[in-house]
């Protein structure tokens, strides 16, 4: 029966693999997508930061930041390069993808991190109670909405969950080798999610307790796997402080804002009613049954599991809160979910071993309680949108596109979201507007024009009306008030507006405006 379960998790995870690939945004678009694939693209060609020397001649206030786009800042020693904000652990992952197999490739990364996941899932949850908690583990991972929703992203989320459970599992395994190769994956966990260091911290304390408690013939076997497992850890916490002390110019400044901006007291209280509403919307309160698992002796080291949850817990208990509707940021709480998804398993067999004592009894209860489970975390994930996000994230690709082939090459575009798309499809300069002072529309349009560039503004509907409000009073351009040159309408409409047609348009000229075409994946 354990090599039929065996099977199961590994049919399981390259279902994942096959998901991940087939419903894929493959997209480089927004901030998040756009810093880590761009990034990547740097990091195949061995460079580490942009150079933009062209901006230190602008003369509005904040130039620089407003030709970074989202996922990059202005260096922190020159004026005239850029550099990314995201750790560069799925970077790294995704340049050595792109190398071997193309641009196109970097978008496997997370899908296949996903399916190791669920397998490293199986493992663990054969590791802390049996093989049966292991397989149902690892389906329950495969079938939860926020995994899924995270998997079709070129994200970090699912990737750093995969290393720290891959770290997490190694480390329960009294061998030599398992704890070297523990530390190497908390290595790359720390490269690919820094601020969830201490996860390290609480597999170096399990390790030394260990070795305290160990018999005096076993002790030396014991410390040498604390010393190995901080050979392989130390290496990605001190790689990823050289990092940030030459990009951001401190190891301990990350290239996000300021610690102050966003980890305070104050935000323990809505964190702690959002986070634990939306895991159980999501999860069903049977995540809860984890608090159980020290009562169960058969539950084997139990407490690094439930300590783990509790650490990843707490690094994001203080971080700004979001919308009370937003979940999808449940997936910084990935990394948790392997540990908490097993602990509750755990804790459901065993709740359910006491109420028989057949063994089929058993096996048919178990596989009815968690068929059940599995088809509404599934009807979750439908209702939730997770299989249709491709097609929303296309419109990135769409309109990067259709800018490649139908506009000047000394274009650029003064907008939003599409600042980071619009540069990687299409090669072209883009200038953030939020970092446009109210007065200076008008300014920036015309220095680009005098140094021999075409403005465009290409903005998403949900864009529109903050533009205007914040420029309308100062700028007529801020009305949009004229055809656009071009847009693409379904399903979410961008348009794509030529300053120069308003003057035209305004003499009675008539303005085409194009449809950008939508593409359809094979």
């Amino acid at each position: 029966m354990s090599r039929v379960f065996s099977l199961v998790t590994l049919a399981a995870a390259l279902a994942i693999l096959a998901l991940g690939i087939w419903k894929c945004t493959c997209s480089a678009g927004d901030g998040d997508a756009f810093g880590y694939v761009s990034q990547s693209a740097m990091l195949a060609k061995g460079e580490l930061r942009i150079e933009q020397q062209f901006q230190r001649s602008m003369p509005w206030p904040y130039a620089e930041w407003s030709f970074a786009p989202a996922g990059y800042r202005p260096a922190a020693d020159d004026r005239g390069f850029i550099v990314p904000t995201y750790p560069p652990g799925l970077p790294l992952v995704m340049a050595a993808f792109r190398r071997v197999a193309g641009a196109g490739a970097v978008f496997f990364v997370v899908p296949l991190m996903g399916a190791l996941c669920v397998l490293m899932t199986g493992a663990l949850g054969r590791r802390v109670h049996s093989p049966l908690a292991g397989v149902i583990a690892a389906l329950v991972l495969a079938s939860s909405p926020s995994f899924l929703f995270q998997l079709m992203q070129p994200l970090s989320d699912v990737p750093a969950a995969a290393w720290w459970t891959i770290a997490l599992t190694l480390a329960l395994h009294d061998s030599a080798g398992a704890s070297l190769a523990s530390g190497a994956a908390a290595s790359m966990a720390i490269l690919t999610r820094p601020n969830l260091v201490p996860l390290a911290g609480a597999i170096g304390v399990f390790l030394l307790w260990q070795a305290v408690r160990a018999d005096p013939c076993a002790r030396a076997a014991a410390v040498r796997r604390v010393v190995l497992f901080a050979a392989g850890a130390v290496p990605g916490g001190v790689a990823i402080g050289a990092l940030q002390n030459y990009l951001y110019g401190s190891p301990l400044r990350s290239g996000y804002e300021e610690f102050s901006a966003l980890f305070a007291w104050a935000n323990a209280a809505p964190n702690l009613k959002q986070y634990p509403r939306w895991l159980i919307a999501t999860q069903t309160p049977i995540v809860c049954l984890a608090l159980a698992a020290p009562w169960f002796p058969r539950i084997r080291r139990g407490g690094l599991p439930l300590a783990w949850v509790a650490v990843v817990f707490f690094c994001y208990l203080f971080y700004v809160p979001f919308g009370a509707d937003d979940w999808s940021y449940l997936r910084f709480l990935l990394p948790a979910y392997p540990a908490l998804i097993v602990l509750s398993v755990a804790s459901a067999l065993e709740l359910i071993d006491r109420v028989t004592a057949r063994e089929r009894v058993r096996l048919a209860a178990s596989i009815a309680v968690f068929a059940s489970l599995l088809a509404w975390q599934g009807r979750e994930a439908l209702h939730r949108g997770v299989f249709s996000q491709h097609e929303v994230e296309q419109r990135y690709e769409d309109v990067g596109r259709y800018v490649t082939d139908f506009t000047p090459s000394n274009a650029v575009f003064i907008t939003g979201l599409h600042a980071g798309s619009i540069r990687y499809y299409a090669g072209r300069l883009t200038i953030r507007f939020d970092w446009v002072g109210e007065r200076r529309l008008d300014q920036v349009v015309e220095v680009m024009r005098e140094k021999g560039y075409h403005p465009y503004i290409a903005l998403e509907e949900g864009e529109e009306a903050g533009f205007r409000e914040r420029f309308v009073k100062m700028s007529d351009l801020a009305r949009l008030d004229w055809p656009p040159a071009a847009q693409r309408s379904q399903p979410i409409r961008v348009r794509i507006y030529d300053p120069l047609d308003r003057a035209r348009a305004a003499q009675g000229a008539s303005i085409r405006t194009a449809e950008i075409a939508v593409r359809r994946r094979r």
